[in-house]
């Protein structure tokens, strides 16, 4: 069976020799489709209305391999396994073979997939899937009506709230795509709401990529993202994001009692356990909107204290 692994994830294991700055603490491949995905997002390489090689996913380049060749050679240096979906004809079929093949190698699981049976979800669990990523991406139904997305925008909120119930709270982490149209309150609602479903959110920064309808749209601003950031991380551990972040002013009032080292950890990539994703939606050489690892995180002052209200 042909599937696709990140460049990235060919390289730790050897079978591509190209240097790469940051190994993937998780190995990702990404379901085998010669015309990519049969939804129409403005944005995803992967799209039927993508005129960008189906080699790519953002920025990554993704070469094609055989999930048999691969798997044992995953395992020897990863832990995790993420499979990413395509939509295509039987495409829930073929990931039940993809995660058995990889499940019976002994490696942790997640998946990421457009809403799905119940039934299906029963079965993935029980195939060894631990974790469960659903692409929501757009911060609100107009938002995602607007960027094509291929399912009502309360399907994908009735698919998390089903998914919690089968994987448990915390175990289904949602991607949303920041600066594709949305306000900073609206996009911290939505945060707000994820996380009262049981599920996690995982942000990441709008990249245009050539070939895409989106290719000419901005990137989000920093400062933007970086508050985003740490709305997410103060939502992920339980703390009132009004009382150290100014809504209507996109600032932080106040870093009174907080322990900064440990709140500069909301630039680190958000995801599942281990997801680092380096450079995904980075430029190398550019200040990252994700950091793929702690040991890059800038400093406390530059990172987190050009953020608050008195410095805006």
């Amino acid at each position: 069976m042909l599937i696709r692994a990140s460049i990235g994830t060919l390289a730790a294991v050897g079978r591509v020799d190209v240097k790469i700055l940051v190994k993937p603490d998780i190995a990702y491949l990404l379901q085998y489709s010669e015309r990519g995905c049969s939804a129409g997002c403005l944005f995803c390489t992967q799209s039927s209305k993508s005129e960008t090689s189906k080699d790519f996913l953002s920025r990554v380049i993704w070469p094609v391999v055989e999930l048999a060749d691969i798997a044992p050679k995953l395992v020897e240096v990863f832990d995790r396994v993420c499979v990413q979906s395509v939509i295509k004809p039987y495409f829930v079929e073929e990931l039940h073979q993809v995660v058995r093949t990889l499940s019976r190698h002994g490696l942790n699981l997640s998946l990421s997939t457009t809403p799905i049976s119940s039934t299906d979800l029963e079965v993935f669990r029980s195939e060894g899937v631990d974790f469960l990523g659903v692409g929501l991406d757009a911060f609100t139904p107009e938002i995602a009506v607007r960027v094509g997305k291929p399912y009502p925008y309360e399907v994908y909120l009735n698919f998390v709230e089903k998914a919690v119930e089968v994987f448990g709270r915390g175990r289904v982490v949602v991607h949303l795509v920041a600066g594709l149209g949305e306000s900073f309150r609206e996009a911290v609602e939505t945060m707000k709401k994820i996380y009262t479903l049981g599920a996690r959110v995982s942000l990441f920064a709008f990249t245009p990529v050539g070939g895409t309808l989106m290719e000419k749209w901005p990137r989000p601003s920093m400062r933007y993202y970086r508050i985003l950031q740490i709305v997410n991380y103060l939502l992920s551990s339980n703390t009132s994001v009004e009382k150290l972040v100014d809504l209507n002013r996109v600032c932080v009032k106040t870093y009174a009692g907080v322990d900064l080292e440990e709140l500069s950890r909301a630039l680190l990539t958000s995801g599942c356990p281990g997801c680092n994703r380096p450079y995904y939606t980075e430029s190398p050489g550019r200040e990252l909107y994700n950091y793929p690892s702690a040991t890059l995180l800038p400093s406390v002052d530059e990172a987190l204290r050009k953020l608050s209200c008195e410095s805006s």
